[in-house]
């Protein structure tokens, strides 16, 4: 055997193997989530509202630092009514100052600002947790839309069997041409069901490539394990749902900023206290270089204490006002717990109800299988009809289907109770 031969004979091994193997090669679970948290718009936005906080964060610490300003003033006039004046003056002014103490101001509200932060960054997990959620949801769904295409080219091809002995035995006189017709209209409407089916197949990969971003075209997806039921424990995963709901956490850091706000807005009823340091330079032209007879600079230094006596009520009624927004955000925080407490439970008891379904379904496409075989023996022995047959087809079909939605429908459950209690798993 020459060497090319060997390797027409390796280049067609491969060709087989990838042939025979597509799961090699499929997407998984864990990349569509992967890809889909990379490429998704709604998660680059809430980015880019974490950055605008952060800006928001950096520019109230500026409030802590001294402030500097630098001037220049020229002025030319007609008439000089003193000797003191020139037709010509300028002044250039650099001037540093800063804030000993403002009621604590600066310092609530660069605390409200950091809660804020704290805040979307906890409603950018939130909604990553949903993307996650979304595509669990959009990969499952592909999933069974390509089993139920499955069932329905089953269905047809049952029938197209069953239309070939139908006519045959019509031929021979054996059935009425009405059973004939019966066998055709069934065909017909399961032709229109593996339309349909393909069409739903289509629309679930278009949903899973707007979730992820990323183009499917004819990739195929890797499978999900059968699943095993799992007895969850009910206590400790409320717990966790409690403890790692950034939607809890996001309202919570709201609630904290708005305290931090009323607490900066008290801090209006005590005295602010600034110092501020100013070098003036003079000039008799529009240049600074000093004056004829007078100090061409100047230095002074100054030490200003305010305190508001009385401002219309307004730091009273903006109080008023804050403590409102913490109680609307308390009662809206207890209402989030009570819905994420609906969802934990029917998320559970769904699980539960589809793992009793896919242990009957089990049995039921079993049963629906044999009760098939011995239907279509027995119609090709004249031993039933053909009303039989086709019931016995509709039967084996319909207990598929529901197989198949039970066993999807478990995973459809675990990733809610996944997002319920805000966690990350990949089956």
């Amino acid at each position: 055997m020459t060497g090319k031969e060997v390797k027409y004979i390796y280049l067609i091994f491969l060709a087989m193997l990838l042939l025979l193997s597509p799961s090699l090669y499929a997407l998984t679970l864990d990349e569509a989530v992967k890809t889909a948290l990379e490429n998704n718009h709604r998660i680059k936005e809430q980015e880019a509202l974490v950055g605008a906080e952060e800006g928001r964060v950096a520019s109230k610490k500026s409030a802590f630092l001294p402030g500097a300003t630098l001037s220049y003033s020229f002025m030319r006039q007609d008439n000089v009514i003193s000797p003191f004046q020139t037709r010509e003056s300028s002044v250039l002014s650099a001037e540093l100052t800063y804030n000993l103490f403002n009621g604590l101001r600066d310092r609530r509200a660069l605390q409200a600002e950091e809660a804020r932060l704290d805040a979307s960054r906890y409603q950018k997990k939130a909604v990553e947790a949903d993307i996650i959620l979304e595509t669990k949801r959009a990969y499952i769904e592909v999933l069974r839309a390509e089993k139920n295409l499955g069932v329905a080219r089953e269905a047809v091809g049952l029938l197209q069997r069953q239309m070939r002995d139908a006519g045959l035995y019509y031929r021979e006189g054996l059935i009425a041409k009405n059973d004939l017709l019966k066998v055709e209209v069934e065909l017909a409407s399961a032709k229109q069901d593996l339309i349909r089916a393909k069409g739903n197949l289509r629309v679930a990969r278009r949903r899973l490539e707007r979730t992820t971003g990323k183009k499917l075209a004819d990739e195929a997806l890797d499978e999900i394990a059968r699943p095993s039921f799992v007895s969850y424990k009910e206590t400790r995963l409320r717990e966790m749902m409690l403890k790692n709901r950034s939607e809890l956490k996001y309202l919570r850091a709201l609630r904290q900023a708005r305290m931090y706000g009323m607490e900066g807005i008290r801090g209006g009823y005590l005295p602010s206290l600034d110092v501020s340091l100013t070098h003036d330079r003079y000039g008799e032209s529009y240049l600074p270089d000093g004056r004829d007879g007078l100090p061409g600079t100047q230095t002074r230094a100054m030490v200003v204490a305010r305190w508001n006596i009385f401002d219309g009520l307004r730091k009273s009624n903006d109080i008023k006002a804050e403590k409102a927004e913490i109680r609307a955000l308390k009662e809206r925080l207890m209402d989030m717990e009570d819905e994420l407490s609906l969802q934990f439970r029917t998320a559970l008891e769904n699980y539960r109800v589809a793992g009793e379904r896919l242990g009957v379904s089990k049995k039921a496409v079993e049963q629906a299988d044999e009760n098939y075989r011995i239907t279509e023996n027995r119609f090709r022995q004249r031993m039933a009809t053909t009303t039989d047959l086709l019931d016995a087809r509709f039967l084996l079909t319909r207990a598929r289907i529901e197989h198949n939605n039970a066993r999807y429908d478990i995973y459809l459950s675990m990733a809610e109770i996944d997002r319920v209690v805000e966690r990350r798993e990949v089956y």
